[in-house]
């Protein structure tokens, strides 16, 4: 056992590469770019996707039940494609995943493009969204995390080149994010809601071009023939995935209810309460990004520390929102639970996999992805629900889910190890 404060190295040392260092990653640029471009295929939709599915007659439930299913299919896939990707290699797996994720949003753009004709209505322009958007979409993206991460995990020589490495896919998805929400709201503005569509899954393509000219396999990239299914409840990850569970049901909760707090506490109109959501989440969205890439890697915390105080930064922020008075407090707020998110998320990605075999590295980056998923299945409908009843009821919620995280990660043996 070892002490509190001390850095556990990862299970086994890959190869090391002709020409690199130990301090290096073999492939980590094109790996980010490769992330970058898959998640800004799905992001471009996120800014039209309210006013396109009124436009083409679907009520908001018919969304909200069309990113659920992605997210359950999400879950459910995440493992099998984290040990498929450590029996046949990252490169295949993630061409395959981004592939199905082109396809599915190609089709989802067709669907959406009769639907904008009339010519697809009522139960089978449903049918055609849940399956394109939902079912197909959601088991292929479902490769990107968990492959990426297998990789990065298999690549590591060190906890802080790890925490490095994984840092830095978090902040791909952030810069997705971001990038995701200017492109696909520029693009609807210029050509109206069919342009982001067709630019989605060329997004992706592009991805796949960037992957297969520029990321090639290394040597240190070893085969594992029978790679072992890791157990949720598997007593070396099991404190760190509930804490992780906790953490991202906040920021799920939190990303959906936001804008309805905001406009509420502070009495705004519908244009003015966009324009305010969108600059906090964005400087939520940019803090978050400096954190994973930048300030993670430099702090000289372990994978443990990191975890434990980003959550504590994390419920800071949550609870300033149970009174929020100004916009001050608002932007503050958004500040303070990006820096916590962003220093948690690397430590949380981390933590677990110093305690696994090489073998089980697949099936650890995959249950970490499925965990993920899983927050976003039911958090979004049930905070609604409860902001329903009382606007205050959902953030007093997230304070206490952040509070059992930090209670478990203070007393659980698992993060004194």
């Amino acid at each position: 056992m070892t002490d509190a404060n001390t850095h556990p190295q990862p299970a086994a040392e890959p190869e090391l590469e002709p020409g690199s260092t130990k301090g290096q990653i073999p492939g980590l640029f094109p790996l980010f770019l490769t992330v970058l471009l898959a998640y800004m295929g799905q992001m471009i939709l996120n800014p039209i996707i309210a006013p396109l599915s009124r436009e083409i007659g679907l009520q908001e439930w018919h969304i909200g039940a069309t990113i659920s299913l992605a997210a359950i299919v999400l879950s459910l896939s995440s493992t099998t494609w984290g040990r498929v990707s450590l029996r046949r290699g990252t490169r295949p797996i993630l061409v395959t995943g981004m592939l199905g994720a082109a396809t599915a949003l190609a089709a989802f753009a067709v669907v959406a493009w009769f639907g904008l004709q009339g010519a697809l209505v009522g139960s089978a322009l449903v049918i055609g969204v849940v399956f394109t958007r939902g079912l197909l979409y959601g088991g292929s993206i479902a490769a990107i995390t968990p492959a990426a991460q297998t990789y990065i995990i298999t690549h590591t020589y060190s906890e802080a080149q790890r925490v490095k490495g994984v840092g830095m896919l978090g902040a791909a998805q952030g810069f997705a994010t971001i990038l995701g929400a200017l492109v696909g709201g520029s693009l609807a503005a210029l050509g109206g809601f069919m342009l982001p569509l067709v630019v989605m899954p060329l997004m992706i393509l592009a991805g796949v071009v960037v992957l297969l000219v520029t990321f090639k396999p290394t040597r240190g990239e070893k085969r594992v023939e029978k790679p072992a299914k890791v157990s949720y409840f598997d007593p070396r990850a099991f404190a760190f995935l509930a804490c992780g569970f906790l953490m991202f049901t906040v920021f799920s909760t939190l990303t959906t209810v936001f804008g309805f707090l905001l406009q509420d506490a502070l009495g705004l109109e519908a244009a003015a309460t966009a324009g305010f959501t969108a600059l906090c989440m964005s400087i939520m969205g940019v803090v978050m990004i400096i954190a994973q890439a930048a300030l993670a890697p430099r702090l000289g915390w372990n994978a443990v520390q990191l975890f434990r105080r980003g959550l504590v930064i994390f419920f800071v922020a949550v609870a300033l929102l149970l009174y929020p008075s100004h916009l001050w407090i608002f932007v503050l707020a958004c500040v303070l639970a990006g820096l916590g998110s962003g220093l948690a998320m690397p430590g949380y990605n981390t933590a677990p996999t110093l305690k696994m075999e090489p073998h089980e590295q697949g099936g650890m980056a995959g249950l970490i992805n499925a965990n993920n998923g899983m927050a976003y299945v039911l958090a979004p409908v049930a905070s609604t629900a409860l902001y329903g009843i009382a606007p205050w009821l959902p953030i007093a919620v997230c304070v206490v889910l952040l509070a059992l995280g930090i209670l478990m990660s203070a007393v659980h043996p698992s993060f004194r190890r």
